[in-house]
């Protein structure tokens, strides 16, 4: 069984490095730098390990500011959900723009979302990654573009000037992402295509059996692809990948675990996408599996 990573909502902690010492009682070191522990002052959690070059920079401060950074670049119409994973070793700010739209098709329109990371656990700096929320169903959808560093290393001295620049670098990457999408959505395939390249990716292990059987049945509903009545039934591969964030969107999985199934199917799609090679080994048909007998020997 897969281990669930314990998501909240509760960021605002504050996290300050102790000392570690081993059994002897010797401060523990890497060459000349002691090894310090990242500890939470509400309950004493150890959330990583650093050296003092280290950094702590704590959720609440870089919220305060990324968010006035908003607000100064013209953003501040933003609604905006927060998560912490692995006991708050990660923090995930999740911001929406109402304004900030563009269209995959005719009536068929995208908000940017912006997901800023922070850790404690040394697993990310402070960063953007781009996102995109599809407006007639409220399905969270990735995008395949390299993460936006907020800082240039991890400090509490964050500029607000530095993070409008970056501020500005996600909107261009928010309107190449768009442009993605919508070759994903020229890609016409067949719902049984459609039903293959779930049950090569499972076999691939990109989908648990129960996710791809999840997905599928969303996929086979016929009133699902008609849902913004744009439209007859249109089958595509940005449909197929619709299926897989409306199923993402309503689970009860961490965050980390959606997001990461989520960047991984729409990895292979766009690659299927663009790559004929990569579309026929996804649309392969999946031989039976030989059934196997058990042989029992009795001895007396």
């Amino acid at each position: 069984m897969r281990k669930q990573a314990t998501t909240s909502s509760e960021y605002d902690y504050q996290v300050v490095q102790e000392p570690l010492f081993n059994r002897d009682g010797k401060p523990v070191m890497v060459g000349s730098s002691p090894v310090m522990g990242n500890f939470r002052t509400d309950n004493d959690v150890c959330l990583g390990t650093s050296t003092e070059k280290y950094e702590i920079v704590n959720n609440g401060s870089i919220v305060e500011k990324v968010e006035e950074a908003l607000i100064k670049n013209g953003l501040g119409g933003f609604d905006s959900k927060k998560y912490v994973a692995r006991d708050g070793a990660r923090f995930y700010g999740v911001y929406d723009f109402a304004n900030e739209t563009r269209n995959v098709a005719v009536g068929d329109a995208v908000g940017m979302r912006l997901t800023l990371n922070n850790s404690f656990d040394r697993s990310c700096g402070v960063s953007w990654s781009i996102g995109l929320l599809r407006r007639v169903c409220s399905n969270g959808m990735n995008a395949i573009v390299t993460d936006t560093s907020v800082t240039k290393k991890h400090s509490s001295k964050l500029d607000l000037a530095f993070i409008g620049d970056s501020i500005a670098d996600c909107r261009e990457k928010f309107a190449s992402s768009v442009e993605m999408f919508q070759g994903l959505r020229a890609h016409a395939i067949t719902k049984e295509q459609g039903g293959l390249i779930l049950d090569n990716l499972a076999i691939k292990k990109v989908l648990a059996d129960s996710m791809r059987d999840s997905i599928r049945m969303i996929w086979d509903n016929e009133d699902y692809l008609n849902q913004d009545k744009l439209s007859q039934r249109s089958d595509n591969l940005y449909n197929l990948y619709n299926a897989t964030t409306q199923h993402l969107t309503h689970q009860v999985d961490g965050f980390e675990y959606a997001n990461r199934i989520s960047k991984s199917m729409l990895k292979n799609l766009v690659k299927a996408q663009t790559n004929a090679k990569r579309f026929s080994e996804l649309t392969a048909k999946v031989p039976e599996k030989e059934k196997t007998v058990k042989v029992v020997t009795l001895t007396a």
